[in-house]
């Protein structure tokens, strides 16, 4: 049986990234020998890939988001080819997705497969840099200008180059001048389908529910969500927000706290963090809206978790390929509260006429390109066309 080793840097949270390799993983695996290398992980993360008998190795190597790593960086990725090169043969193929982890894969012997979400944000994206501090801008600055050259020999030395959308094909482009193959992004529907959410509906009555999950980055539009709170509220007074997240900004939750608190909005407003995974479905089938109008989104598994549960959505523009305006919701510009208000209340008002409409088409999108069975399929295309 052929040999896949996926490459992917940090396993430690059930972020986008951990979720794409682990349900690749999962199809994959039916038909191929997996083994997953990492640079970091979680014991959480690894037992979830256990049960499913997918091998993880962490190779407990700094990474990019350690300042040691980029200090000792040839240091660092030699040491990471000559542990992985130990345990591949010549006829593995490997999966890179996310940088370090295509440099490292460039310089073995192998074939070797870049999945690439989006070009490195550290590197590449203007949007990042909103979100950080002027310390973070040099930093950013500073690593672009002596290790993205690295990144993009990687990228170019590649035998297939794979991609999430049309729009992420584009900047694929741009920034590497490499043509890239689309396969997508899933959603387990098995798992992610419409739940009964009485727990929700007991502890929280009488509201019309919404849903936003944040980074704290522009990416997901959180500050156009807090900003547009009041205006919320003054078309629909008994409206509630949960509000998800994987990873804590201290600076920024205070921030939008006090906001809050100064609007006369605490009861409108529930800041759940980071819920057990079982119970995102139950959430998301309470809510009668997702809201994720970001910049740059061109695909997010939220949404398409959203979705598969029977809420619509309301996304950024750049989500085109996943959200179909007026459909299974709406695309606004990520920087109009007038928009993101509006949008809010076509629906409500559509609920309020008992039209489902909304929430049926939702279901609807979740097509035969957002399975993971699908990706699967295409990367095994790729692999078997190497």
């Amino acid at each position: 049986m052929k040999k896949i080793i996926w490459l992917y840097p940090k396993l430690e949270k059930w972020m986008g990234g951990t979720r794409y390799v682990f349900e690749c993983c999962k199809e994959l695996s039916k038909k191929f020998e997996v083994l997953v290398i990492c640079q970091k992980s979680s014991r959480k993360i690894l037992a979830e890939f256990e049960n499913y008998n997918i091998k993880v190795i962490d190779l407990k190597s700094d990474t990019y988001t350690n300042l040691k790593f980029w200090i000792l960086f040839s240091k660092t990725i030699n040491a990471n080819i000559r542990e992985i090169n130990n345990l591949a043969n010549e006829s593995d193929i490997i999966i890179s997705s996310m940088f370090p982890m295509n440099i490292i894969a460039h310089k073995m012997n192998n074939k070797h497969i870049q999945i690439i979400y989006e070009p490195f944000s550290f590197f590449y994206s203007n949007n990042i840099w909103k979100d950080y501090s002027i310390f973070h801008h040099l930093f950013f600055k500073i690593t672009s200008l002596f290790f993205s050259k690295y990144d993009i020999e990687a990228t170019k030395g590649a035998d297939s180059t794979l991609t999430l959308s049309h729009y992420e094909k584009s900047n694929i482009q741009k920034t590497y001048n490499v043509d890239s193959h689309i396969v997508y992004e899933g959603v387990n529907s098995d798992f992610f389908k419409p739940q009964d959410s009485s727990y929700f509906q007991m502890k929280y009555p009488n509201c019309f529910p919404l849903m936003h999950s944040t980074g704290f980055d522009s990416y997901k539009g959180t500050d156009l969500v807090i900003d547009s709170l009041p205006d919320i509220k003054k078309e629909i007074p008994n409206f509630k927000i949960f509000i998800t997240y994987t990873r804590e900004n201290k600076n920024k939750l205070k921030k939008y706290k006090n906001f809050i608190s100064e609007n006369n909005l605490n009861e409108n407003v529930v800041f759940l963090g980071l819920i057990p995974y079982e119970q995102l479905p139950i959430l998301y089938s309470f809510v009668d809206i997702y809201l994720e109008p970001g910049v740059g989104r061109s695909m997010s598994l939220s949404n398409k978790e959203a979705m598969s549960c029977g809420t619509p959505v309301i996304a950024g523009k750049d989500a085109s390929e996943e959200i179909n305006n007026g459909y299974n919701g709406f695309l606004i510009d990520p920087s109009s509260k007038k928009e993101l208000v509006d949008k809010i209340c076509i629906i409500y008002n559509s609920i309020n006429t008992n039209n489902n409409s909304y929430s049926e088409n939702a279901l609807n999108s979740i097509n035969e390109n957002f399975t993971w069975e699908a990706v699967a399929k295409k990367i095994c295309h790729q692999i078997k066309n190497l």
